[in-house]
């Protein structure tokens, strides 16, 4: 079957999120160190640099995970796993925005940016094509009626 066009959309927004999301980490790198070093008590219960490395390492995996079986296999199950990750992820966002660990700045801005390409990315699996696409319905070809 042919991929349809709003998953080739989910495949470009999703991964570019994604990439962006990874850009986003690594300018937010210093950010997040001086904010480690001025709370020695994150460090102590484990919070150091290595636990945030290691936590980004792991939620790109998973996303990249769940994008295979959305994209390439048509999972429906990976589908509604990245919508609720989606949901939790947003829910998250908005509660910690006057959080003075969380990001701010401009590091806030692209975050806020991430999020919405992310919302498109979920939003192109609700389309009619990509409902087929989870359905493993190949669309009707209009010269089968000619």
């Amino acid at each position: 079957m042919i991929k349809p066009g709003s998953i080739i959309l989910f495949d470009r927004l999703f991964l570019g999120s994604l990439i962006l999301g990874a850009l986003n980490f690594l300018f937010a790198w210093k950010q997040v160190s001086e904010k480690l070093a001025n709370a020695p008590e994150l460090a102590a219960i484990g919070f150091g640099s290595g636990f945030i490395i290691a936590t980004f390492a792991i939620g790109l995996i998973i996303n990249l995970i769940i994008w295979y079986f959305i994209s390439a296999r048509g999972s429906k199950v990976a589908k509604w796993i990245l919508v609720a990750f989606f949901a939790i992820g947003l829910w998250s966002m908005l509660s910690n925005l006057n959080n003075p660990l969380g990001p701010q700045g401009m590091l806030l801005g692209v975050a806020i940016v991430i999020t919405v390409i992310q919302g498109a990315a979920v939003y192109m699996l609700f389309r009619p094509d990509s409902i087929a696409w989870f359905d493993r319905t190949p669309p009707v070809d209009p010269d089968t009626f000619r």
